[in-house]
């Protein structure tokens, strides 16, 4: 017998019925789930949210002839251009721009910490053009119109007095007409279809560790027996039953009328 039961609970597979009936069963509370996680989501991020800016500007990086007095022809300064692009960025992207940086804009009145700069400012270096990108995020477009500008002015001084004018930056910083970062709204959905989703695999998982016999097919599975017949509820079964003579008459005369006998028609 042992054996056998061992060989049905290895036979036992989930069925899609089976995990249609878990859906079923976990769908009210998955809705509910969803509903409270999304509506939770909704409130946090209206009551936080806050639309940033960003600025956008270009480093071009060449020779300046009025420093050299030297005459390249394009090729040459290209070449040349390519050889100190990847030098400029390490300039670009220290830790002194950033202070320089923080300097210039206190000197307009403006107060920031080297933190708050390297954070607001982010610069590209592609190694097809001779073009780095730069951007500044703010919660306004002049705000960050301003970091940037003050940014890449600093860059550029940087840049040329460390590479004794044998290159030149020449820069511009944009002023951003629309938010950078979005409300989220389809973050928040995905966050509530997946709580939905743990309420499912909770069920799913409750249903498989779940031993108890319910159905017939309970039986057949865990003892290996035969089920030859199932005695029904005789309280479900005078749930569903069809009065043909109305409740009234039941109640008064029972189902098969005062004399006993079944009633025909």
């Amino acid at each position: 017998m042992n054996t056998t039961n061992n060989q049905n609970s290895e036979e036992k597979a989930i069925t899609l019925a089976d995990l249609w009936r878990v859906f079923l069963t976990a769908l009210p509370l998955m809705i509910i789930a969803a509903i409270l996680i999304v509506g939770i989501g909704y409130a946090y991020r209206k009551l936080t949210y806050r639309p940033k800016y960003t600025s956008e500007g270009s480093f071009l990086v060449m020779r300046d002839p009025s420093q050299t007095g030297e005459t390249m022809n394009t090729g040459s300064e290209a070449q040349l251009a390519k050889l100190l692009l990847q030098t400029c960025y390490h300039l670009v992207t220290s830790e002194d721009v950033c202070e320089k940086t923080v300097v210039k804009l206190a000197a307009e009145g403006k107060n920031y910490t080297v933190k708050q700069i390297s954070s607001a400012v982010k610069v590209q270096m592609s190694a097809d053009v001779l073009v780095m990108d730069a951007y500044a995020t703010a919660y306004t477009p002049e705000e960050a119109q301003t970091i940037l500008d003050a940014f890449m002015t600093t860059a550029q001084e940087y840049v040329e007095l460390y590479l004794e004018g044998l290159m030149h930056i020449s820069s511009d910083a944009r002023l951003p007409s629309s938010p950078s970062s979005s409300f989220g709204a389809l973050k928040i959905l995905l966050i509530g279809f997946l709580g939905a989703v743990i309420v499912y695999a909770v069920y799913l998982v409750q249903s498989l560790i779940d031993d108890r016999i319910r159905t017939g097919e309970d039986v057949t599975d865990v003892a290996g027996l035969t089920l030859l017949g199932i005695i029904p509820d005789a309280f479900s079964s005078a749930r569903k039953y069809s009065y043909k003579y109305g409740k009234k008459y039941a109640k008064n005369y029972g189902r098969y009328g005062s004399d006993g006998a079944k009633k025909e028609g």
